[in-house]
């Protein structure tokens, strides 16, 4: 596939692998920033992340797949909730869920070509993914 500034681009699930896990991880605790898909060096403006934990994420991830999506486990039970099928927030907003300690929410444009918005993934606690 062709990527509108890194140029040709090969996918595969990047969930089980450790470096885009760990860059994920970063974006949550706002030690990075999700960058425009044709700027380089550019932020993208539709994206936002939130961390509420005390501590560094582990990036000693556990990883299941499930109908709903991936999760990715640490060894103390904090989860990583990855939302394969994107649902749309009803109010267009894209805050985490009530108990969550993370999330990132964005953008995306809709097979018909309109915007929509949600949360892509949601961090929780020991015992509430």
């Amino acid at each position: 596939m062709e990527h509108g500034v890194l140029g040709r681009r090969w996918a595969y699930d990047g969930c089980h692998d450790p470096v885009p896990v760990a860059r994920l991880a970063a974006l949550i605790e706002g030690r990075a920033q999700a960058q425009d898909q044709d700027v380089s060096d550019t932020p993208a403006g539709d994206v936002i992340a939130s961390y509420t934990g005390e501590s560094p994420l582990s990036t000693d991830f556990t990883v299941t797949d499930d109908r709903d999506g991936t999760a990715l486990t640490t060894p103390h039970g904090t989860t990583l909730r990855l939302h394969r099928a994107l649902q749309a927030a009803p109010d267009g907003r894209f805050l985490p869920p009530q108990g969550a300690v993370g999330h990132v929410g964005g953008s995306w444009e809709t097979p018909e070509g309109t915007r929509a918005a949600g949360v892509f993934a949601v961090l929780c606690g020991a015992g509430r993914a």
